[in-house]
C-alpha cells in the first residue's frame, strides 16, 4: 500500500469526512461518521483490584443540572480515593453558556452526592463536548473547546487542577507550527499526570480535516512532540480514540479506510512510543473482513486490547473483541453501538455503555472469558444515547452518563451496582 505522503494532497494528513468521537448534540448531526470520544473516564496509572462481577441494577442516579443549570454533563471520571469526578461544560458557544466546572461526586448510600465544585476553564462546547481525567495522585485534567479570541472558531484548553489545590490553571493548546491551534482533540492522561496524549484535528477546508498525535504539557499546553498519524494507507487513516500503553507511550485506535469511496475499512490497533514514534506493525482487529468500523475500547496492564465494532455498513452487527498478541481471540455480539467500555481489573469482565437496537441506553456487562453478555441494565428505555461510563477506584460500583431526552433530569449521570 502507499503512504499517506504519496497522496499528493497539499498536506499529506488532509481527510475527507471522518471526524472524532461525537458527543452530545453533534452525534445526532453525524450520522454514520464516527469521531473519537476517548474514553476519559479511567485514573491514570491506578491498578484496580479484581472486579466484582456483573453490574445487574441502578443503585442511584444525580441530576447534575442541580448544580449548574447552564452548563451540561460531558464526561466522568474516576478517582483513587473511590469517588468520582464529572465535567460540565457550555454546550451552545454563547456568552450565557460558556464555562466549566469540575464537581467531586461521593458515594453515599449506595447512590452520589455532591462534594466541592470548582469553576474551569470558559468552555463552549457547542456540541464538541469535552473530556477529563485524573492522575494517579488526585490531579485532575480536563480538555476542552474555547471560544477562538477573534470569535470565528474554538481553541482547546487544558484545565489543570493538582491534588489538594482549590484553584485551577489553564493553558491553550499550543498551535501548531503549520496547522495554527486545533479544533477538536481527545485524549488519555500519562501516569504520572504530566502530558497529554492526544489525537488532534483541524478543519483545513470545509468538511476537509487534518489528524495529528501530540504531546501535551499539561501545565503550559505546550506541545511535547507532534507528529502525523504515520499509517500506510491508500485512503484515511484516522486515530479516534487513545490509551495508555504498558511498556510507556500510548496504543491508538485507528480506522484506516483504505480506498476513497469508503467500502473498504478497518479498524487497527497501532502502538507509539512516548515520542509518537510507532512500535511495531499495524494490528487489523478484524483481518477477515472488508468494513469494520472501531468504536471504541480499552487497554489493560498485560497490553491486552478491548474493542467494540461495527462490522456491518447498515448498522445491525455490533461486537467487543478481545486482542492479545496480534489475534483475536474472544468476541462477541452487543445489543447495540458502544459508546464506552472499560474493564475490571481481572480482565474478567468488560461494562459497555451502548445505544440499544430498540432505542435507549443501556451497560451492558460482557463476560470475557465466555464472550457472553451476562447483564444489561437499561438507563433510558424511550429516546436514548449512551455515553461515558467511569469504573470506580474498588470496583465496586460503576458511574455512567446517558442522554435521555424528555426525561426527568436533564443531566442524570447513573450509578450501577
Amino acid at each position: 500500500m502507499a503512504s499517506p505522503a504519496a497522496e499528493g494532497a497539499e498536506d499529506p494528513t488532509a481527510q475527507e469526512a471522518p471526524h472524532m468521537r461525537p458527543t452530545r448534540s453533534r452525534a445526532a448531526l453525524i450520522g454514520s461518521a464516527v469521531l473519537v470520544a476517548g474514553c476519559s473516564s479511567t485514573v491514570a496509572g491506578s491498578a484496580q483490584p479484581a472486579g466484582a462481577g456483573p453490574f445487574t441494577e441502578i443503585t442511584g442516579r444525580l441530576d447534575l443540572a442541580t448544580v449548574d443549570d447552564t452548563l451540561d454533563l460531558y464526561d466522568v471520571a474516576a478517582t483513587p480515593d473511590g469517588s468520582y469526578v464529572g465535567l460540565l461544560t457550555g454546550n451552545l458557544g454563547t456568552a450565557n453558556r460558556q464555562g466549566s466546572v469540575l464537581v467531586e461526586l461521593l458515594p453515599s448510600g449506595g447512590g452520589l452526592t455532591v462534594g466541592r465544585v470548582t469553576e474551569g476553564a470558559a468552555y463552549a462546547g457547542d456540541g464538541l463536548g469535552g473530556e477529563v481525567y485524573v492522575a494517579a495522585d488526585g490531579t485532575v485534567v480536563a480538555l476542552g473547546p474555547v471560544v477562538s479570541a477573534d470569535g470565528a472558531g474554538f481553541d482547546l484548553a487544558v484545565t489543570l487542577l493538582p491534588a489538594g489545590a482549590e484553584q485551577v490553571d489553564v493553558a491553550l493548546v499550543a498551535p501548531d507550527p503549520d496547522l495554527g491551534t486545533p479544533d477538536e482533540g481527545t485524549g488519555v492522561l500519562s501516569a504520572d499526570g504530566t502530558t497529554l496524549y492526544a489525537s488532534l484535528r483541524w478543519e483545513v477546508e470545509v468538511d476537509r480535516y487534518v489528524n495529528r498525535l501530540a504531546a501535551i504539557d499539561v501545565a503550559t499546553g505546550e506541545l511535547v512532540a507532534s507528529e502525523q498519524v504515520q499509517v500506510e494507507t491508500d485512503g484515511v487513516a484516522v486515530v479516534y480514540e487513545l490509551a495508555l500503553r504498558p511498556d510507556g507511550g500510548v496504543v491508538a485506535l485507528v480506522q484506516n479506510t483504505r480506498d476513497r469511496t469508503g467500502a473498504e475499512s478497518g479498524a487497527q490497533l497501532v502502538e507509539y512510543d512516548a515520542d509518537l514514534q510507532p512500535v511495531g506493525d499495524p494490528v487489523e482487529v478484524l483481518p477477515d473482513e472488508s468494513y469494520d468500523l472501531g468504536e471504541t475500547f480499552e487497554v489493560l496492564p498485560d497490553g491486552t486490547a478491548v474493542v467494540a465494532l461495527r462490522v456491518d455498513e447498515d448498522g445491525a452487527d455490533h461486537r467487543l473483541v478481545t486482542v492479545r498478541d496480534g489475534e483475536a481471540l474472544v468476541g462477541t455480539a452487543i445489543p447495540g453501538k458502544a459508546w464506552d467500555v472499560v474493564v475490571d481489573a481481572a480482565g474478567r469482565h468488560a461494562y459497555v455503555n451502548h445505544t440499544r437496537e430498540e432505542n435507549g441506553a443501556a451497560v451492558a456487562t460482557v463476560d470475557l472469558t465466555t464472550g457472553e453478555v451476562v447483564a444489561d441494565v437499561v438507563l433510558c428505555d424511550g429516546l436514548g444515547t449512551g455515553a461515558e461510563l467511569a469504573l470506580a477506584a474498588d470496583g465496586s460500583s460503576l458511574a455512567a452518563r446517558a442522554e435521555c431526552p424528555g426525561g426527568a433530569e436533564a443531566d442524570p449521570l447513573f450509578l450501577l451496582g
